[in-house]
């Protein structure tokens, strides 16, 4: 499970990155990529995934629902779309 607190991005307590701005990175501090609006890009700016109504579309066809991403990362009052960031760009 993948908890926010702050802005840091933690797994079983340790970090795992952070989210500064619309851009999430990973512990070493490579950029991952970024949301905007509805959408996810990676860090070459290719559209990875999207939110369609309660669920998170990626781009090689899988879909995840939006109230278990919420399970699955806590913590913060994030938006769906920055939960589902760190779902696609940081993974579980």
């Amino acid at each position: 499970m993948i908890k926010i607190i702050g802005n840091d991005i933690t797994r079983n307590g340790e970090k795992i990155g952070w989210i500064e701005e619309n851009d999430i990175y990973n512990e070493d501090g490579k950029k991952l990529g970024y949301y905007s609006d509805e959408s996810v890009f990676n860090s070459e700016g290719h559209k990875v995934g999207y939110i369609k109504g309660n669920d998170i579309k990626t781009m090689d066809g899988y879909s995840f629902d939006l109230d278990d991403n919420k399970e699955e990362i806590t913590g913060g009052s994030f938006s769906d779309i920055v939960r589902a960031a760190v779902k696609l760009l940081i993974g579980d």
